[in-house]
Protein backbone atom coordinates (compact mmCIF):
# COMPACT_ATOMS: atom_id res chain seq x y z
CA UNK A 1 0.00 0.00 0.00
CA UNK A 2 2.77 2.36 1.08
CA UNK A 3 5.43 3.32 -1.73
CA UNK A 4 9.36 2.31 -0.53
CA UNK A 5 12.04 4.86 -1.20
CA UNK A 6 13.60 4.57 -4.55
CA UNK A 7 13.84 6.21 -7.39
CA UNK A 8 11.43 9.32 -8.54
CA UNK A 9 8.96 7.10 -10.39
CA UNK A 10 7.77 9.96 -12.40
CA UNK A 11 11.18 12.08 -13.37
CA UNK A 12 9.24 13.44 -16.52
CA UNK A 13 7.19 15.28 -14.09
CA UNK A 14 9.50 18.09 -14.03
CA UNK A 15 10.24 18.58 -17.44
CA UNK A 16 6.56 19.95 -18.02
CA UNK A 17 4.53 22.30 -16.18
CA UNK A 18 0.82 23.10 -17.50
CA UNK A 19 -1.78 24.71 -16.31
CA UNK A 20 -3.15 22.02 -13.98
CA UNK A 21 0.14 22.46 -12.12
CA UNK A 22 -0.08 26.51 -12.49
CA UNK A 23 -3.63 26.17 -10.89
CA UNK A 24 -2.62 24.34 -8.39
CA UNK A 25 0.07 26.18 -7.03
CA UNK A 26 -1.79 29.45 -7.19
CA UNK A 27 -4.48 27.79 -4.91
CA UNK A 28 -2.00 26.98 -2.26
CA UNK A 29 -0.56 30.25 -2.58
CA UNK A 30 -3.56 31.96 -2.14
CA UNK A 31 -4.39 30.18 0.80
CA UNK A 32 -1.56 30.31 2.56
CA UNK A 33 -1.75 33.77 2.01
CA UNK A 34 -4.98 34.48 3.78
CA UNK A 35 -4.48 30.99 6.85
CA UNK A 36 -0.51 32.62 7.78
CA UNK A 37 -2.89 35.69 8.34
CA UNK A 38 -5.93 34.43 10.10
CA UNK A 39 -3.38 31.85 12.03
CA UNK A 40 0.19 34.35 12.84
CA UNK A 41 -1.44 36.88 14.92
CA UNK A 42 -2.29 34.23 17.60
CA UNK A 43 -1.43 30.59 17.20
CA UNK A 44 2.59 31.31 18.20
CA UNK A 45 3.33 28.43 15.77
CA UNK A 46 1.73 27.10 12.76
CA UNK A 47 2.93 24.22 10.61
CA UNK A 48 2.66 24.02 6.60
CA UNK A 49 3.85 20.28 5.82
CA UNK A 50 4.06 18.64 2.41
CA UNK A 51 4.29 15.14 1.74
CA UNK A 52 5.95 14.80 -1.62
CA UNK A 53 8.29 17.81 -1.90
CA UNK A 54 9.82 16.72 -5.04
CA UNK A 55 12.65 18.93 -6.15
CA UNK A 56 11.40 22.40 -6.14
CA UNK A 57 11.45 24.10 -9.51
CA UNK A 58 10.78 22.30 -12.92
CA UNK A 59 12.95 22.34 -15.84
CA UNK A 60 11.22 25.68 -17.10
CA UNK A 61 12.25 27.14 -13.51
CA UNK A 62 8.53 27.14 -12.37
CA UNK A 63 8.20 27.11 -8.95
CA UNK A 64 7.35 23.86 -7.00
CA UNK A 65 5.15 23.35 -4.07
CA UNK A 66 7.68 24.09 -1.48
CA UNK A 67 8.45 26.77 -2.85
CA UNK A 68 5.31 28.59 -3.47
CA UNK A 69 4.55 28.20 -0.21
CA UNK A 70 7.82 29.52 1.78
CA UNK A 71 7.48 32.33 -0.47
CA UNK A 72 3.73 32.80 0.50
CA UNK A 73 5.37 33.57 3.66
CA UNK A 74 8.62 35.70 2.85
CA UNK A 75 6.50 38.12 0.34
CA UNK A 76 3.41 38.01 2.66
CA UNK A 77 2.53 42.04 3.18
CA UNK A 78 2.31 41.44 7.26
CA UNK A 79 5.29 38.94 6.92
CA UNK A 80 6.73 41.54 9.56
CA UNK A 81 4.14 41.57 11.83
CA UNK A 82 3.68 37.66 11.78
CA UNK A 83 6.77 36.53 12.20
CA UNK A 84 7.24 39.07 15.89
CA UNK A 85 4.43 36.86 17.14
CA UNK A 86 4.49 33.56 15.44
CA UNK A 87 6.99 30.63 14.46
CA UNK A 88 6.72 29.15 10.89
CA UNK A 89 7.82 25.55 10.57
CA UNK A 90 7.85 24.30 7.12
CA UNK A 91 7.91 20.40 6.96
CA UNK A 92 8.86 18.92 3.30
CA UNK A 93 8.85 15.36 2.93
CA UNK A 94 10.64 13.83 -0.30
CA UNK A 95 11.66 10.21 -0.87
CA UNK A 96 13.63 10.13 -3.62
CA UNK A 97 17.32 11.17 -2.81
CA UNK A 98 18.30 13.28 -6.01
CA UNK A 99 14.77 15.03 -5.86
CA UNK A 100 15.91 16.31 -1.87
CA UNK A 101 19.44 17.00 -2.62
CA UNK A 102 18.19 19.41 -5.84
CA UNK A 103 15.45 20.99 -3.08
CA UNK A 104 18.26 21.72 -0.88
CA UNK A 105 19.88 23.32 -3.57
CA UNK A 106 16.94 25.34 -4.24
CA UNK A 107 16.64 26.45 -0.57
CA UNK A 108 20.18 27.37 0.06
CA UNK A 109 19.95 29.67 -2.97
CA UNK A 110 17.22 31.57 -0.44
CA UNK A 111 19.99 32.68 1.98
CA UNK A 112 19.97 32.72 5.74
CA UNK A 113 15.44 33.05 6.55
CA UNK A 114 14.51 35.54 9.03
CA UNK A 115 14.54 34.24 12.69
CA UNK A 116 10.79 32.29 13.58
CA UNK A 117 10.83 30.78 9.59
CA UNK A 118 12.16 26.85 10.52
CA UNK A 119 12.71 24.87 7.09
CA UNK A 120 12.71 20.89 7.49
CA UNK A 121 13.69 18.47 5.05
CA UNK A 122 12.85 15.20 5.87
CA UNK A 123 13.62 12.16 3.40
CA UNK A 124 11.66 9.58 4.29
CA UNK A 125 8.10 7.97 3.27
CA UNK A 126 5.81 10.78 4.41
CA UNK A 127 2.86 8.05 4.80
CA UNK A 128 4.49 5.98 7.06
CA UNK A 129 6.33 9.52 8.84
CA UNK A 130 3.10 11.39 9.75
CA UNK A 131 1.36 7.94 11.18
CA UNK A 132 4.25 7.65 13.39
CA UNK A 133 3.93 11.31 14.37
CA UNK A 134 0.42 11.23 14.47
CA UNK A 135 0.34 7.85 16.84
CA UNK A 136 2.98 9.98 19.12
CA UNK A 137 0.94 12.58 19.72
CA UNK A 138 -2.39 10.91 20.45
CA UNK A 139 -0.48 8.27 22.53
CA UNK A 140 1.11 11.95 24.80
CA UNK A 141 -2.67 13.22 24.50
CA UNK A 142 -0.89 16.21 23.20
CA UNK A 143 -2.44 18.20 20.15
CA UNK A 144 -0.54 19.26 17.04
CA UNK A 145 0.08 23.11 16.33
CA UNK A 146 -2.51 24.43 13.94
CA UNK A 147 -0.99 23.00 10.40
CA UNK A 148 -1.87 22.53 6.71
CA UNK A 149 -1.23 18.98 4.94
CA UNK A 150 -0.16 19.46 1.77
CA UNK A 151 -1.14 15.69 0.25
CA UNK A 152 0.18 15.80 -3.75
CA UNK A 153 1.47 12.05 -4.26
CA UNK A 154 2.36 10.32 -7.11
CA UNK A 155 0.02 7.66 -7.24
CA UNK A 156 -3.62 7.36 -5.72
CA UNK A 157 -3.64 5.31 -2.86
CA UNK A 158 -3.51 7.90 -0.18
CA UNK A 159 -4.29 5.62 3.58
CA UNK A 160 -7.41 7.05 4.21
CA UNK A 161 -6.82 5.98 8.30
CA UNK A 162 -3.76 8.57 8.27
CA UNK A 163 -6.09 10.84 7.04
CA UNK A 164 -8.95 10.21 9.55
CA UNK A 165 -5.74 10.38 11.98
CA UNK A 166 -4.74 13.59 11.52
CA UNK A 167 -7.75 15.52 10.43
CA UNK A 168 -8.40 13.90 14.71
CA UNK A 169 -6.63 17.16 15.83
CA UNK A 170 -8.24 20.02 16.12
CA UNK A 171 -6.82 22.53 13.71
CA UNK A 172 -5.55 20.34 11.23
CA UNK A 173 -6.16 20.96 7.63
CA UNK A 174 -5.85 18.60 4.56
CA UNK A 175 -5.36 19.66 0.88
CA UNK A 176 -5.52 16.64 -1.21
CA UNK A 177 -4.56 16.16 -4.67
CA UNK A 178 -6.69 13.05 -5.65
CA UNK A 179 -5.86 11.38 -8.80
CA UNK A 180 -9.19 11.21 -9.94
CA UNK A 181 -8.97 9.57 -13.44
CA UNK A 182 -7.07 6.35 -11.88
CA UNK A 183 -8.64 5.41 -8.90
CA UNK A 184 -12.12 6.30 -10.44
CA UNK A 185 -10.90 3.52 -13.17
CA UNK A 186 -9.89 1.16 -10.31
CA UNK A 187 -12.14 1.57 -8.46
CA UNK A 188 -15.14 0.92 -11.36
CA UNK A 189 -12.59 -1.95 -12.82
CA UNK A 190 -12.83 -3.91 -9.55
CA UNK A 191 -16.36 -3.57 -9.18
CA UNK A 192 -16.92 -5.35 -12.12
CA UNK A 193 -15.09 -8.42 -11.03
CA UNK A 194 -16.83 -11.45 -10.35
CA UNK A 195 -14.20 -11.99 -7.20
CA UNK A 196 -12.29 -9.19 -4.84
CA UNK A 197 -8.94 -8.60 -5.96
CA UNK A 198 -5.79 -6.91 -4.44
CA UNK A 199 -7.03 -3.52 -5.87
CA UNK A 200 -10.09 -4.04 -3.42
CA UNK A 201 -7.91 -3.67 -0.34
CA UNK A 202 -6.26 -1.23 -1.65
CA UNK A 203 -9.49 0.39 -2.24
CA UNK A 204 -10.88 -0.49 1.34
CA UNK A 205 -7.44 1.12 2.62
CA UNK A 206 -7.81 4.67 0.43
CA UNK A 207 -11.51 5.19 1.78
CA UNK A 208 -10.86 3.45 5.61
CA UNK A 209 -13.90 0.93 4.48
CA UNK A 210 -16.07 -0.35 2.22
CA UNK A 211 -18.32 2.32 1.43
CA UNK A 212 -16.64 3.18 -1.94
CA UNK A 213 -18.35 0.09 -3.22
CA UNK A 214 -22.03 2.04 -3.60
CA UNK A 215 -19.94 5.42 -4.42
CA UNK A 216 -18.98 4.45 -7.33
CA UNK A 217 -22.12 2.60 -9.04
CA UNK A 218 -23.68 5.74 -10.41
CA UNK A 219 -22.88 6.52 -14.20
CA UNK A 220 -22.40 10.47 -13.98
CA UNK A 221 -18.28 10.94 -13.20
CA UNK A 222 -20.00 14.03 -11.99
CA UNK A 223 -21.78 12.08 -9.16
CA UNK A 224 -19.09 9.90 -8.63
CA UNK A 225 -16.58 12.43 -7.82
CA UNK A 226 -18.57 14.26 -5.30
CA UNK A 227 -19.64 11.50 -3.69
CA UNK A 228 -15.73 10.65 -3.72
CA UNK A 229 -15.34 13.97 -1.82
CA UNK A 230 -18.26 13.10 0.52
CA UNK A 231 -16.39 9.72 1.55
CA UNK A 232 -13.12 11.32 2.08
CA UNK A 233 -15.40 13.89 4.15
CA UNK A 234 -17.06 11.31 6.28
CA UNK A 235 -14.02 9.52 7.01
CA UNK A 236 -12.18 12.62 8.35
CA UNK A 237 -15.28 13.99 10.08
CA UNK A 238 -14.79 16.93 8.61
CA UNK A 239 -17.38 19.42 8.62
CA UNK A 240 -16.56 20.63 5.08
CA UNK A 241 -14.82 19.03 2.13
CA UNK A 242 -14.74 21.91 -1.05
CA UNK A 243 -12.59 20.35 -4.56
CA UNK A 244 -11.67 22.02 -7.64
CA UNK A 245 -12.70 19.78 -10.69
CA UNK A 246 -9.21 19.95 -12.78
CA UNK A 247 -9.87 18.31 -16.26
CA UNK A 248 -7.23 17.11 -19.03
CA UNK A 249 -6.77 18.31 -22.55
CA UNK A 250 -10.26 16.69 -23.52
CA UNK A 251 -11.96 18.22 -20.99
CA UNK A 252 -12.21 15.01 -19.42
CA UNK A 253 -11.76 15.10 -15.47
CA UNK A 254 -7.81 13.77 -14.48
CA UNK A 255 -7.73 15.47 -10.72
CA UNK A 256 -9.66 16.96 -7.82
CA UNK A 257 -7.72 19.25 -5.44
CA UNK A 258 -9.97 18.39 -2.21
CA UNK A 259 -10.04 20.26 0.56
CA UNK A 260 -10.88 19.34 4.03
CA UNK A 261 -11.52 21.30 7.55
CA UNK A 262 -13.48 21.65 10.52
CA UNK A 263 -13.63 25.53 10.27
CA UNK A 264 -16.00 27.56 8.89
CA UNK A 265 -13.51 29.89 8.10
CA UNK A 266 -11.39 28.01 6.60
CA UNK A 267 -14.28 26.82 4.00
CA UNK A 268 -15.13 30.33 3.41
CA UNK A 269 -11.43 31.10 2.24
CA UNK A 270 -11.10 27.79 0.36
CA UNK A 271 -14.35 28.69 -1.58
CA UNK A 272 -12.95 32.57 -2.24
CA UNK A 273 -9.50 31.32 -3.48
CA UNK A 274 -11.25 28.60 -5.86
CA UNK A 275 -13.60 31.23 -7.53
CA UNK A 276 -10.16 33.58 -8.24
CA UNK A 277 -8.93 30.46 -10.45
CA UNK A 278 -12.36 29.87 -11.61
CA UNK A 279 -14.42 33.17 -11.65
CA UNK A 280 -16.86 31.35 -14.14
CA UNK A 281 -17.58 28.73 -11.32
CA UNK A 282 -18.01 25.45 -10.97
CA UNK A 283 -14.82 25.10 -9.67
CA UNK A 284 -13.18 23.84 -12.78
CA UNK A 285 -9.52 24.64 -14.66
CA UNK A 286 -8.20 22.71 -17.76
CA UNK A 287 -4.60 22.09 -19.16
CA UNK A 288 -4.83 23.75 -22.12
CA UNK A 289 -5.34 27.61 -20.53
CA UNK A 290 -2.61 29.52 -20.77
CA UNK A 291 -0.50 28.90 -17.72
CA UNK A 292 0.93 32.42 -18.00
CA UNK A 293 -2.66 34.19 -17.31
CA UNK A 294 -3.60 35.11 -14.14
CA UNK A 295 -7.08 34.73 -14.25
CA UNK A 296 -8.83 31.78 -16.04
CA UNK A 297 -12.07 33.51 -17.37
CA UNK A 298 -12.39 37.53 -16.67
CA UNK A 299 -16.16 37.27 -17.14
CA UNK A 300 -18.67 37.87 -14.04
CA UNK A 301 -20.25 34.77 -13.19
CA UNK A 302 -24.16 34.36 -14.01
CA UNK A 303 -25.85 35.60 -10.75
CA UNK A 304 -28.95 34.23 -11.80
CA UNK A 305 -29.19 30.93 -9.73
CA UNK A 306 -27.92 33.15 -6.65
CA UNK A 307 -30.85 35.17 -6.96
CA UNK A 308 -33.45 32.46 -7.15
CA UNK A 309 -31.43 30.89 -4.19
CA UNK A 310 -32.38 34.25 -2.32
CA UNK A 311 -35.92 34.68 -3.03
CA UNK A 312 -36.57 31.01 -1.85
CA UNK A 313 -34.82 31.52 1.30
CA UNK A 314 -36.36 34.79 1.34
CA UNK A 315 -39.96 34.16 0.67
CA UNK A 316 -41.34 32.49 3.66
CA UNK A 317 -40.01 34.83 6.14
CA UNK A 318 -37.50 37.54 6.57
CA UNK A 319 -33.81 36.88 7.37
CA UNK A 320 -31.21 39.23 8.58
CA UNK A 321 -27.38 39.42 6.55
CA UNK A 322 -25.99 37.46 8.71
CA UNK A 323 -28.31 34.43 8.72
CA UNK A 324 -27.91 34.01 5.13
CA UNK A 325 -24.69 34.26 5.45
CA UNK A 326 -24.79 30.76 7.36
CA UNK A 327 -26.96 29.46 4.76
CA UNK A 328 -25.20 30.33 1.25
CA UNK A 329 -21.77 28.29 3.31
CA UNK A 330 -22.64 24.68 1.99
CA UNK A 331 -22.95 26.43 -1.33
CA UNK A 332 -20.93 27.09 -3.66
CA UNK A 333 -21.29 30.71 -3.99
CA UNK A 334 -19.60 33.32 -2.11
CA UNK A 335 -20.58 35.91 0.99
CA UNK A 336 -20.02 38.86 -2.30
CA UNK A 337 -22.40 37.34 -5.07
CA UNK A 338 -25.25 37.27 -2.27
CA UNK A 339 -24.63 41.04 -1.23
CA UNK A 340 -24.30 41.53 -4.79
CA UNK A 341 -27.94 40.39 -5.54
CA UNK A 342 -28.83 41.92 -2.45
CA UNK A 343 -28.18 45.30 -3.74
CA UNK A 344 -29.25 44.86 -6.98
CA UNK A 345 -32.68 43.91 -5.61
CA UNK A 346 -32.54 46.87 -3.09
CA UNK A 347 -32.45 49.32 -5.95
CA UNK A 348 -35.12 47.36 -7.76
CA UNK A 349 -37.35 48.16 -5.72
CA UNK A 350 -36.21 51.45 -4.36
CA UNK A 351 -36.69 52.94 -7.92
CA UNK A 352 -40.05 50.77 -8.51
CA UNK A 353 -39.63 50.40 -12.16
CA UNK A 354 -39.38 46.75 -12.47
CA UNK A 355 -42.06 43.76 -11.74
CA UNK A 356 -41.20 40.71 -9.95
CA UNK A 357 -39.38 40.45 -6.27
CA UNK A 358 -37.55 43.21 -4.72
CA UNK A 359 -35.82 43.66 -1.20
CA UNK A 360 -36.61 46.07 1.28
CA UNK A 361 -34.29 46.52 4.27
CA UNK A 362 -35.07 47.80 8.01
CA UNK A 363 -32.80 47.24 11.38
CA UNK A 364 -29.55 48.89 10.07
CA UNK A 365 -28.27 51.83 11.41
CA UNK A 366 -26.25 54.12 8.71
CA UNK A 367 -25.10 52.90 5.47
CA UNK A 368 -26.74 50.08 3.97
CA UNK A 369 -24.03 47.67 4.93
CA UNK A 370 -23.24 43.98 5.65
CA UNK A 371 -21.50 44.95 9.00
CA UNK A 372 -24.85 46.75 9.97
CA UNK A 373 -26.68 42.86 9.59
CA UNK A 374 -29.87 44.13 8.01
CA UNK A 375 -33.36 42.63 8.35
CA UNK A 376 -34.22 41.39 4.43
CA UNK A 377 -37.75 41.62 3.61
CA UNK A 378 -39.16 40.19 0.34
CA UNK A 379 -41.60 42.58 -1.49
CA UNK A 380 -43.47 41.58 -4.80
CA UNK A 381 -44.59 43.43 -7.77
CA UNK A 382 -44.28 47.27 -8.29
CA UNK A 383 -46.04 48.24 -5.06
CA UNK A 384 -44.44 47.95 -1.70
Amino acid sequence: MIARMGNDKVPDYWEDYNNLQRVKHALVKRYLDGWFAKLGFWAGRVVYCDTHAGRGRHAGGELGSPLVALRSLLNHSHRDQLLARCEFVFVFMEWDEKNVALLRKELDALGALPANVRVDIDRTDSFEALQGLADGFRTSGQQLAPALFFIDPYGFKVPGQLMRDLMSFLRVELFVNVIWRELDMAARRELKQAEPTGMSAALDSIFAGLDWRSAFTHEDHEVRAARCAGLFRELTHAKWATYMRMGGQTGALRYLLLHLTQHDAGRDLMKYCMWQESPEGWFYAGQLDNPKQQVLISRDPDLRPVREWLIEQLRPAPHQWQALIEKIRPTDWLTSHVWQVVREMRNEGTRRKKAGPWLSASKYRGTFSQKANPLLTLGQGEDE
